[in-house]
């Protein structure tokens, strides 16, 4: 990986592999759980402006677990 990948990416892209033995979805969620629930704000509007155009390298299961919050943050 590129020296230049943003610290949010590199950290999702971590936290994916440890939750890349479950099923696709259910990754994802887990991924999605565990950002929501230990990331500064800050962080998590960075990764979710990342995700908008996702840089080379960021993994799937990451970029999916920035939409599934982004999808809850705009849920009523």
């Amino acid at each position: 990986m590129s020296a230049d990948v943003s610290p949010q990416v590199r950290m999702a892209n971590d936290i994916a592999i440890q939750f890349a033995h479950l099923p696709s979805r259910q990754a994802a969620r887990e991924v999605a759980h565990h950002i929501k629930m230990f990331w500064d704000p800050r962080m998590r509007a960075e990764l979710d402006r990342l995700a908008d155009s996702p840089p080379l390298g960021m993994d799937p299961l990451a970029l999916e677990a920035a939409r599934i919050l982004r999808n809850a943050d705009a849920a009523p």
